[in-house]
Order: structure tokens, then C-alpha cells, then sequence
């Protein structure tokens, strides 16, 4: 479907109106996190390079999922004269200036000529539903004042969003606003294929005599690896109150150096005192029905107060799945797993050979009672351990202290600078999104 003929439907007054209500709600959710928000960072804001919607060629359709499309960026070709530029004022600071340009020549890898970024934006098929625009345009801006001001190796930087800022949502234009992201070269659900060819052949040759122990031993520490690096992008979430909220394979993405990166923060929410269950302290009363159903724990399914422990849920069936490298509950219908799962105790099947501190968390991961399961920090510290042992005491590569790299110039001062300046303030109002959205069918996938 066209732009044009997406809209053939609508008068220029009915477009008025849903784009300002759009705008408005962007707006809304920008502000309130701003003034309520722990983890938003001004001084890291202030870092992101503000690029005209023109100035950014796009390449490869790489993907969408709820509400947006993502593209390769091809080039990124500046304005000239800034006077010209329809946003001159947010473009034309020195810092704009240094840090778009510092931006724009670092488009292609060097070494390869790769894109490093990609461009993501509200897909036509959400601008034309009013419901679907208002929803994802504040979805959107919220992801982008977390991944402004989160700071971790695994998870996927912001490298620059539209100069136009929500106002761009006003005239229900394509790309009217957008964020630009590392481009990913393959998610964890790729990953996983290629995973199970290789054990396919593993077995094919144990069969045939050959001692395959050692390469069995190398090939589970490279996928525990994996889940290592989720697990503690998770527990950096989780130290900073933030719940994520839509783990699964499909999120986790491997960018151009092949470093594990999180992805799509349209449902974290940064929880609040003030949403504290009267009849739990230590729950919350947050939407339910959000996520992925697969990996969806068992009370949000249930729409009931649910905590942090509800990632630790969802993780605990991905890591059973990293290790078996099968699709956890595949074949259920929804109302099995309505049946079985969320109103009742069947888990996986674990496999016995596996070691017992890996089988012990698997089960701790997806108990029925939130507050039994175990928390990102001591699923962390656990994982450590099984990798050092996989590699006879190695632990090369498993600290998460700083990130390998960075293309935006400048964060680390300004961070520093803020930490000194500003103080903690009460967490972010609830925002949250579409109640369900990205939510799959367990056999729709």
C-alpha cells in the first residue's frame, strides 16, 4: 500500500485532528517520563544527534513487528546550510554539528563497508488506524527516552533521532518521526537455526565414533554466552527498576561485531511506588495480557500483580530453550496453554544429563509463585560460574563493566557530569502500551 492510497480514505481535517491527538499523547509521555523518570539522563539527551527527515537514505527493508518498519540506513547526507533546514534551531548547536557529522561519516564499516545503523519508524499500516498511531507514536517516543539515557554492552544504542521531535507525529507523515538505531545483522531466532544444524552434525558424528565431548563442552559454553550477556542486560534493567516486559529470541539481535544487543523497548516500564499492589508490596498493578504468550508469565497472562520476577520467567524458559534448542510449548494451542501453563504447572521438559545448578534454576526461573523465582543478579552469578566451568576456568569475555564500542562522541563526560549535578527523582507515571501488543499465540509463531 502507497502513502497516498493509504490516506485516500481521509479528509485533510481528519487527518489534522488524529495527527495533533498523536502528537499530543507523544508528548504527554516525553514529558512525564522526563519529570518522573530515574533512569532519563538530560545531559545524555542532549547527545543525540537530530538528523531532517531528508537527510537520512534509506537502504534494505530489514523487518517490522507491532507498530514499526526498520531499515538499513544507507547514507546520510547532511544539509549544507543549516539556515535552510525546516529545524535549523535543533540542529545548528555545536554539539548538533559535531556529533551529526561524527554520525554521518561513520554510516559504513570500515573494515567491511557494512551499515552499522538502521532507521526505525511507525509502519503505514499503524498511521492509518488512529488507535494503532496514537498508541505507537508515545510507544515510540518512550523507547526512545530509555535507550537515550541506558548505558550497557547488550543493549542497543540510539544513535540519533528526528530533528522534528513529536511534532513530527502531527501531519501523519512516513518517517514524521523515527529513531536511528545499530543496524542488527540476525536475531537470536536465527541464531537458534543455525544452532540446531550444528548440533545436528554433532550428532552425526558421535554416532560415526568420534569423540565430540570437548566441541559438545565449547559449543554449550558459546550459547550460555548468550544468555549470559541477556541475563545481565536484564539485571542492569532490573537494578534501575525497569521491567522489560517482551523477552524472547525475536528481541535479541547481534550486531555488526557479533556482540548479543536487546532490543524493542516499546513495553518496558519503569515501575513506581505508587503502583504497588494493596494487597503485595512487593507486586505491582501494571497491565496484564503484555508480551509475547509464549514467554509470558503466568500471572500477567492472568492480568494479576506481577513484579521484575516476570522477565526472570520469561528468561528461564529462553535459556531452556538456548540449551535444548527447541521452541518452548511448541505445538500448544492457546487454550492448552491457557490450561496447562497459566492456570496450571506444567513447565518444559528438562533434560536430566543437564548439570544440576542449570536444571535447579530452570525450575526456580518459572515457578508459579513470582516471588519464589530467583532474581537477574543470582541468575547471573550462576551462569558465570557453569560458562568458567564449560571452559576449565577461562572467563575471558564475562564482565559487562563497559561497552567495546561507541560511535557517539561526547556521552561519557556529559553522563558523568549529570550523575554530579542531578538528583534521583520518583519514578516515571504509568505509561503503558497496548494492552497484549506483540502478544503471539504459542502455535501462531
Amino acid at each position: 500500500m502507497s502513502y497516498n492510497d493509504a490516506f485516500s480514505h481521509l479528509t485533510s481535517e481528519e487527518i489534522d485532528h488524529i495527527g495533533r491527538k498523536a502528537w499530543k499523547a507523544a508528548s504527554r509521555s516525553a514529558k512525564h517520563m522526563s519529570k518522573y523518570s530515574r533512569i532519563v539522563n538530560p545531559s545524555l539527551e542532549k547527545c543525540i544527534p537530530r538528523f531532517e527527515r531528508s537527510e537520512v537514505i534509506l537502504g534494505e527493508f530489514l523487518g517490522s513487528g507491532g507498530f514499526n518498519d526498520v531499515f538499513e540506513i544507507e547514507a546520510i547526507e547532511l544539509v549544507k546550510n543549516l539556515e535552510e533546514a525546516e529545524h535549523a534551531k535543533k540542529i545548528a548547536s555545536p554539539l548538533q554539528q559535531e556529533h551529526r557529522a561524527f554520525v554521518a561519516k561513520h554510516v559504513f564499516r570500515e573494515s567491511s563497508q557494512n551499515c552499522r545503523y538502521a532507521m526505525k519508524f511507525l509502519s503505514i499500516d499503524t498511521i492509518v488506524d488512529p488507535g494503532r498511531y496514537i498508541t505507537g507514536a508515545a510507544d515510540l517516543v518512550v523507547e526512545a527516552k530509555f535507550l537515550a539515557s541506558l548505558e550497557h554492552p547488550n543493549i542497543i544504542k540510539l544513535r540519533g533521532m528526528a530533528a522534528a521531535g513529536t511534532s513530527g507525529f502531527a501531519r501523519m507523515e512516513e518517517r514524521g518521526y523515527f529513531l536511528l538505531l545499530d543496524r542488527l545483522q540476525c536475531t537470536l531466532e536465527d541464531k537458534i537455526d543455525v544452532w540446531r544444524e550444528y548440533d545436528d552434525d554433532l550428532i552425526d558424528e558421535s554416532h560415526s565414533g568420534k569423540d565430540v565431548e570437548p566441541t559438545v563442552r565449547e559449543f554449550l559454553a558459546e550459547r550460555l554466552h548468550v544468555a549470559f550477556d541477556v541475563c545481565a542486560a536484564l539485571d542492569y534493567l532490573h537494578s534501575n527498576f525497569i521491567i522489560y516486559r517482551d523477552l524472547k529470541p525475536d528481541n535479541i539481535g547481534f550486531d555488526i561485531r557479533g556482540d548479543v544487543k536487546l532490543f524493542d523497548f516499546g513495553l518496558a516500564k519503569e515501575l513506581d511506588e505508587s503502583l504497588k499492589s494493596e494487597g503485595c508490596s512487593e507486586l505491582y498493578e501494571l497491565s496484564g495480557n503484555t508480551g509475547s504468550l509464549r514467554y509470558m508469565a503466568p500471572e500477567v497472562a492472568r492480568s494479576e500483580p506481577y513484579n521484575l520476577s516476570a522477565d526472570v520467567y520469561g528468561f528461564g524458559l529462553l535459556l531452556w530453550q538456548i540449551h535444548s534448542l527447541d521452541l518452548p510449548y511448541d505445538g500448544m494451542n492457546r487454550q492448552d496453554h491457557s490450561e496447562l501453563v497459566v492456570y496450571g504447572s506444567e513447565r518444559p521438559e528438562i533434560d536430566p544429563t543437564w548439570s544440576n545448578p542449570l536444571r535447579i534454576l530452570m525450575k526456580r526461573s518459572w515457578e508459579s509463585e513470582p516471588l519464589a523465582r530467583p532474581t537477574m543478579d543470582s541468575i547471573y552469578k550462576i551462569l558465570r560460574r557453569e560458562i568458567c566451568a564449560l571452559r576449565d576456568g577461562d572467563d575471558t569475555g564475562l564482565e559487562h563493566t563497559k561497552r567495546r564500542s561507541t560511535f557517539v562522541i561526547g556521552r561519557d563526560s556529559a553522563s558523568n557530569k549529570s550523575r554530579k549535578n542531578s538528583s534521583r527523582i520518583k519514578a516515571s507515571l504509568d505509561h503503558e502500551g497496548v494492552e497484549g501488543r506483540h502478544k503471539t499465540v504459542p502455535n501462531e509463531e
